[in-house]
């Protein structure tokens, strides 16, 4: 170009171009693999969704993704280490909500804020926490038990989670509702007290639906109640909580990505197109089988869910208080 001045203006916007360009984009995000952090132990209802998703979300991505657990401190330990990664969209987070939301807004003494976290995308949903008992046991109805603490008060020992947890929020809301008084053996996650069930180490537990499936098909637990908003296709013929005591003591358990917070406007695009796509995957759905429910959300949809755990919080925030106190 023979013209310095047009030499200059093509340059300057040039350079204008690729300023408008988004960071992403100029740095061809994601160049490594990502991590999704699990705050709970291998094994667990998060671990299992996390590891299910994790091909699908890398699929669309056209990155690796791995997935650690870093446990600690009933997920504290976790999730801290999530809220203060580097917001550059290569550290992420598996949620359990509302149990994160509980920890955080009720017995706090955390570092984070989860409405802070910026939401990717919501991954399962549409299931509650279950009552079970060892598959042999007399019990067979939540009014069993219900009747067998009247008639020996004391007698029954009940599995619990540790801490605040999904499974801590329906042994609450079942222990007021009820009115009966067992003696609680507390356990580190869902998956002890199953175990603890099947070995018969006490006579009814509270756990995930997603850890409740394989044993109650197999018959070596039973299912007295889920305390879901709706049915559980996965469990035929269990009533749910809410159809008994009301809708308010029903809740469902849902499980999604989150990224650090002031992760940049750019790159969560980016993550939350990959994630609704990995989610929405018909090959994923295919996968998971019954293992647990697909319920696709985007962003913004988990965001509104996150919200609505603070107001659940609030809701049961006396009965939660009262079991742990106990």
């Amino acid at each position: 170009m023979k013209n310095p001045r047009f030499a200059a203006l093509f340059l300057l916007l040039g350079l204008a171009c690729l300023a408008g360009q988004s960071s992403a984009e100029a740095a061809g995000f994601p160049e490594k693999p990502l991590r999704i952090i699990v705050a709970r132990q291998a094994g667990g209802s998060a671990d299992i969704v996390a590891r299910m998703f994790a091909p699908y979300f890398a699929k669309a991505l056209g990155q690796n993704v791995v997935v650690e657990n870093v446990t600690g401190g009933s997920g504290r330990i976790g999730i801290s280490q999530a809220f203060r990664s580097a917001p550059d969209g290569y550290t992420l987070l598996m949620v359990n909500l509302p149990s994160y939301v509980l920890t955080q807004h009720i017995e706090g003494g955390v570092d984070y804020v989860m409405s802070e976290f910026e939401p990717i995308v919501g991954v399962s949903g549409n299931e509650g926490n279950v009552l079970i008992v060892p598959g042999d046991s007399p019990f067979n109805s939540m009014q069993d038990i219900i009747d067998a603490d009247k008639a020996d008060p004391g007698s029954l020992n009940m599995a619990i989670t540790s801490g605040l947890s999904n499974s801590s929020l329906a042994s609450a809301m079942f222990l007021d509702k009820t009115g009966i008084d067992p003696v609680s053996i507390p356990y580190d996650d869902g998956n002890a007290v199953v175990t603890a069930i099947m070995g018969k180490h006490a006579d009814a537990g509270v756990c995930s639906a997603v850890a409740a499936y394989g044993p109650f098909g197999a018959k070596s637990i039973k299912v007295l109640c889920s305390f879901g908003n709706t049915p559980d296709a996965n469990l035929p013929g269990v009533p749910t909580f809410g159809s008994v005591y009301g809708a308010e003591f029903a809740y469902d358990v849902t499980m999604g990505i989150v990224a650090p917070p002031n992760t940049p406007a750019d790159i969560l695009k980016i993550l939350r197109d990959a994630g609704i796509k990995g989610a929405r995957d018909p090959e994923f759905a295919k996968t998971v089988g019954k293992t647990f429910t697909v319920v696709p959300a985007t962003g913004e949809e988990f965001a509104a869910g996150v919200a609505g755990n603070y107001k659940l919080a609030d809701a049961s925030r006396e009965m939660l208080l009262k079991l742990l106190d106990e």
